[in-house]
């Protein structure tokens, strides 16, 4: 008598189970990060202006409509020519415009989907990459599901893949990368035809985001680097396909380059140079770990009031030793396809993080520019989880995948709730709302944050220089723009939030603009020119 056929039916039976438990919870989650995405399209409480796109968003598509009314790459009612912009995003919002008629809330629904599309596509794509780094290893499958379905879902990816910049469609792209070098270990040669797509691809992602050279930088010390311990295939030959796919690279970015140095002066846009312009040596180093936690853990947001704190700075540190440690460990030991993902995202991370942490400012924008590592966490997130799956007993194999679909369906529904609840205000319409009831169409107003404001108003000078170049020469040699404002008769009014009161104290600025509002409640301050007061 077989006594063990019914243990052995059982675990089978078990294992169905999870698996189909598995299924559910990815499908769960999904489900949850469509209707994130798709509920600020009704347009219920204004969300579909309000919840997604940011303010750098509004500059990209007021550059973006721009182009498709034909007033070129620029801003201010088309008067003034800007390269401070993604470009391969500008084009495609800029077609969206086109098709639109140049509508703005038609525009924007538009680009929402386009951007949920984009989400779809990584989350697809990224299921794709785990199901080959984990295709060998017991539940990869599963976990390769259940990863790439947490992902789309989490409300730090659904922020910032659904911004209006090109957050989203860069993610795609790097994700896009790392399917092609999964296939860098092997042996086989590479032709000429598929080292100029690969060099195509990159320069696409270029394109998209420009901090992407790291991208191309980790792809070529990869594919190359390879052969010091692989010599199946000749260390030569892997140096060669690397400078074809890498000079392909540049090749297909140097459009860009060429048209911001002829046009511009220089091959960083104008926005970069302005970001950059104020930033102190290694300012934004205490992001890195609190970044690498939310990315890692994917459901555990760092409220903003506690990310300088001591212990939250201390335990993020700790989970990013952690994942140091789980890096290293797969690329000791695990497959060829899981340790050239880990190598390349080990050297985009490391060189993503350095940068922006080390030379860059603006580090309120921290979480976005690290949010194309978070497919990488991801896959380390979906490997702990297999690995978890695969020590526990029996009775928790089968128990574990229903565990998971309630916690990670709880956190994924409570959070985008959140940001659903949240999504009916703008930190900037305020002023949009203030410039929209007060000053005619036809009067410029100018605005050191000007995106939100130069969207809906046309006529909206910036001055903080990210879209401007004269504003950002005057910042170069004043450190101010109080002279730009002087010397641009036309703006009549300044409006932005509430600390630009303090710019009446100036006595320049004092003799010729008056406060005319002065809200530190709704964070809006209003100056207008003093000899345009009773012309209007």
């Amino acid at each position: 008598m077989n006594f063990a056929a019914p243990a052995v039916t059982g675990l089978r039976n078990g294992a169905e189970r999870a698996e189909s438990g598995t299924l559910w919870a990815a499908l769960a989650l999904c489900g949850v990060g469509l209707l994130a995405r798709l509920a600020p399209l009704l347009d219920a409480g204004g969300r579909l202006f309000h919840q997604f796109p940011s303010e750098d968003g509004y500059l990209m598509l007021t550059i973006a409509r721009n182009i498709a009314l034909g007033k070129g790459m620029s801003v201010s009612d088309g008067l003034q020519p800007t390269n401070g912009t993604q470009p391969l995003a500008t084009l495609l919002w800029a077609g969206a415009f086109w098709l639109t008629g140049g509508d703005r809330r038609a525009g924007v629904a538009a680009i929402l989907v386009l951007q949920l599309l984009f989400a779809c596509a990584a989350a697809i794509l990224l299921h794709q990459l785990a199901r080959r780094v984990m295709r060998d290893l017991p539940h990869g499958s599963s976990a390769a599901l259940l990863l790439s379905a947490s992902w789309f879902a989490s409300p730090l990816v659904v922020n910032h893949s659904m911004n209006c910049l090109e957050s989203g469609l860069y993610v795609l792209a790097v994700i896009s990368v790392a399917l092609v070098f999964v296939d860098s270990p092997q042996a086989k040669p590479w032709n000429t035809l598929r080292c100029l797509e690969i060099g195509a691809l990159l320069g696409v992602a270029f394109w998209a985001r420009n901090d992407a050279v790291f991208l191309v930088l980790a792809a070529c010390l990869l594919h190359a680097g390879w052969g010091l311990w692989d010599t199946a295939k000749p260390l030569s030959r892997r140096i060669v396909e690397a400078l074809v796919f890498g000079a392909t690279s540049v090749a297909i970015a140097s459009p860009w380059l060429v048209y911001n140095q002829l046009r511009f002066g220089g091959i960083v846009p104008v926005s970069g140079q302005s970001e950059a312009l104020e930033a102190r040596f290694a300012e934004n180093l205490w992001n890195v770990p609190a970044a690498v936690f939310e990315y890692a853990t994917l459901y555990l947001p760092i409220p903003n009031s506690l990310e300088q704190a001591p212990w939250v700075i201390a335990v993020a540190t700790l989970v990013c030793v952690a994942v140091a440690a789980l890096v290293y460990r797969v690329l000791r030991t695990g497959s060829p396809a899981a340790r050239a993902v880990a190598c390349l995202g080990a050297i985009y991370g490391v060189c993503l993080l350095l940068f922006y942490g080390l030379s860059f400012g603006a580090g309120y924008f921290f979480s976005r520019y690290t949010f194309p590592l978070s497919p990488f966490l991801a896959l380390l997130f979906g490997a702990v989880v297999r690995r978890l799956w695969e020590v526990a007993d029996a009775r928790s194999r089968r128990l574990a995948p229903g565990a998971a679909a309630l916690l990670l369906c709880a956190l994924a529904v409570g959070l985008d709730l959140r940001l659903y609840r949240n999504g009916s205000s703008h930190m900037h319409f305020q002023v949009v709302d203030w410039v929209r009831e007060h000053v005619p169409d036809d009067a410029w107003v100018a605005a050191p944050q000007s995106g939100t404001l130069g969207f809906f108003h046309d006529r909206t000078i910036n001055l903080d220089g990210k879209v401007n170049p004269a504003a950002l020469a005057v910042r170069r040699a004043d450190g101010a723009v109080t002279r730009y404002v002087l010397e641009k008769h036309e703006i009549e009014y300044l409006a932005d939030w509430e600390g630009l009161a303090s710019w009446a104290k100036q006595p320049r600025i004092a003799a010729q603009f008056e406060l005319i509002v002065d809200d530190p409640v709704k964070n809006l301050a209003v100056l207008r020119r003093r000899d345009r007061a009773g012309q209007r």
